[in-house]
């Protein structure tokens, strides 16, 4: 089970009452990745947001250039502690804009889109 002090310590969390961290708790899970694992990718169904407990997610975008097989991955940011990311699960379409990639071992927080 999630610990509501976990929740408390991120920015989207803080000012939440202790009923409000319980029915936050109860449709979350604590979920773990080794370097290099993909929790999500770009276009995906978003379904899930993401706190980071312990390690770095880096958030990448396929970046297309004039000749598909010249396409690289762009990193646009890394996420540590206490960082939300996974934001598409709250706007519609509820589609991932960017894959994240564990850049060593990771915990996160999953909690169910809304």
């Amino acid at each position: 089970m999630i610990a509501k002090q976990m929740l408390r310590e991120s920015h989207l969390f803080e000012q939440l009452n202790d009923t409000d961290l319980d029915s936050i708790t109860s449709i979350s899970r604590s979920r773990e990745y080794e370097a290099g694992a993909t929790i999500f990718t770009e276009k995906g169904l978003a379904e899930e947001l993401y706190i980071v407990e312990k390690g770095k997610v880096a958030l990448q975008m396929q970046l297309s250039l004039l000749q598909p097989q010249l396409s690289k991955k762009v990193t646009v940011d890394i996420v540590t502690q206490n960082e939300v990311f996974g934001w598409s699960v709250l706007v519609a379409p509820y589609k991932y804009t960017l894959s994240a990639v564990c850049l060593e071992h990771t915990r996160v927080t999953a909690t169910d889109g809304i």
